[in-house]
């Protein structure tokens, strides 16, 4: 049978989301061929690629998932550890992701049919570029890359995603005149990200298998302790608290930044206070250390905030209203940028 996408079972059925079983071992087996004695090691990008592209040469092991008509967006699980997952994805025309990064994970996409364009921001210069990758080619990429996949022209897409660790969150980006500005950070099942819906009928998912991204944000709150407004973090960080600021530098430029707070992009957030990260800060790293994170208007802290707590930050927390409450408190800031049109 061939990689083409109007082979397969399942057709007229609307199913997004595909979980892992017993019928992936196959593919287990031929990404442990791909990556031997990885065990609980984080990918590099040699290795990133090799899994991606085995997998997008080996049609037979993943083909008739592919439903024969798609009403959405489709995508399914391969397989997933702790320490690396894979995805396939299917391109219909006009089917893009939106500005993303992937959370801290490094990753390589492999099109196993048609073509895919991958534009994406340059480091350090905050402009976009492109490339084409048809049919047997991949790309490799590391955890601060952003990017939008865009299928590309003449007939449907596949392709086969792999990243390390395994995706847990993507950011959001706009372009703007100051370069790529960051607006919203979501906990993802699929690297389609808030593209995508988890449909899965006749699969058993219920409604307790979903959150709406209101219904997440409310969940992280309630696990935050305390929630300071502005001037009781000041006082906080008076008596040992720090604020780590998590927006991209084309904000902080625009808008100014708060003196003495620690900056750290928010796709490594996790990776840089994790107390047994091989990448952390260990002035900050700490699982009793008072954190307190800082977003635009205090939203994507909270999904951060949640997360630390996760890996054991007890005391994080994030800013009421972020850095836009702050300053309107008359707190001190340093200036932004002059208005383009100055």
């Amino acid at each position: 049978m061939s990689a083409g996408l109007t082979t397969g079972s399942g057709e007229g059925r609307r199913f997004q989301f595909e979980r892992p079983g017993a019928t992936r071992d196959p593919v287990g087996a031929c990404l442990a061929g791909a990556l031997p004695g990885i065990g609980d090691r984080v990918l590099s990008a040699r290795q990133l690629s090799a899994a991606s592209s085995a997998l997008a040469g080996r049609p037979e092991l993943w083909e008739h998932l592919v439903p024969a008509r798609r009403d959405q967006r489709w995508h399914a699980l391969l397989h997933r550890r702790d320490n690396y997952d894979a995805w396939l994805l299917a391109w219909d025309p006009d089917h893009e992701t939106d500005w993303h990064d992937h959370g801290g994970s490094s990753g390589s996409f492999a099109v196993a049919a048609g073509r895919l364009v991958e534009h994406f921001r340059r480091p350090r210069r905050g402009v976009a570029g492109s490339r084409s990758v048809r049919a047997g080619g991949a790309v490799t990429f590391g955890p601060s890359h952003v990017h939008n996949v865009t299928h590309g022209a003449g007939t449907p897409a596949l392709s086969v995603h792999v990243y390390s660790p395994a995706l847990v969150a993507m950011t959001y980006y706009e372009r703007t005149d100051y370069g790529f500005s960051a607006f919203e950070t979501v906990a993802v099942g699929s690297p389609h990200g808030r593209r995508s819906r988890v449909v899965a009928e006749g699969s058993g998912l219920t409604d307790r298998d979903t959150q709406a991204i209101d219904d997440l944000l409310a969940a992280s709150r309630r696990d935050l302790q305390r929630r300071p407004v502005p001037r009781e973090a000041l006082q906080a960080v008076g008596d040992g608290a720090v604020l780590v600021d998590l927006r991209p530098a084309e904000e902080r430029a625009l808008d100014g930044e708060i003196p003495g707070a620690v900056v750290i992009g928010r796709n490594v957030l996790e990776w840089r206070l994790d107390p047994q990260s091989a990448h952390r800060i260990p002035e900050l790293a700490c699982y009793d250390a008072e954190v307190i994170l800082v977003c635009s208007d205090g939203y994507a802290s909270s999904l951060a905030a949640a997360t630390l707590r996760r890996l054991g930050l007890r005391r994080a927390t994030d800013l009421d209203g972020g850095y836009h409450a702050w300053k309107a408190a008359g707190l001190p800031t340093t200036a932004g940028s002059a208005d383009p049109g100055s």
